[in-house]
């Protein structure tokens, strides 16, 4: 059986959506709704939750689920990510438990029920938009790369 690479995997993904039927802003839309429902704070599937939304809001799925997919490149950050975004939300929202000191366990954070997770929402929100911006402008002109090339090419319809 042969192995694939991960770069002939990446490339396999690239060229799938390249062929999707869609607009370029609704796959990049898609794709950053994937990026985006990474960073929602303690969420068992990103690729669940991006399905979802992309489909409520009449995007791309599958460029949903390739941008949730690549969310599992930061897995490995994720308690850091958490506790990032737990501490920049208490310093907007009203604090109504005091904030763990600088040596705080994510396990402490989570203690703390609703406040703590409204916080870490309002932080992933922060954290999440340049990432989500990013992507969607790079996957945009790709997209529109993409369907230049499939206009111009002889086969076409």
């Amino acid at each position: 059986m042969a192995r694939i690479t991960l770069k002939q995997r990446t490339q396999q993904i690239w060229q799938r959506l390249a062929l999707l039927e869609a607009t370029p802003s609704e796959i990049a839309t898609g794709f950053c709704i994937g990026i985006a429902s990474g960073f929602v704070p303690l969420n068992p599937s990103p690729i669940i939750v991006a399905t979802a939304t992309a489909w409520l809001v009449r995007r791309n799925a599958f460029a949903a689920v390739v941008g949730a997919t690549l969310t599992i490149l930061y897995t490995p950050l994720l308690p850091l990510m958490w506790l990032s975004e737990y501490r920049l939300g208490k310093a907007i929202l009203p604090a109504q438990s005091p904030a763990p000191g600088d040596r705080a366990q994510l396990w402490e954070v989570l203690q703390k029920g609703w406040d703590a997770y409204a916080a870490m929402v309002v932080g992933s929100i922060i954290i999440a938009a340049p990432f989500t911006l990013l992507s969607y402008l790079v996957v945009k002109r790709l997209a529109e790369r993409w369907d230049r090339k499939k206009k111009a090419s002889p086969l076409a319809d």
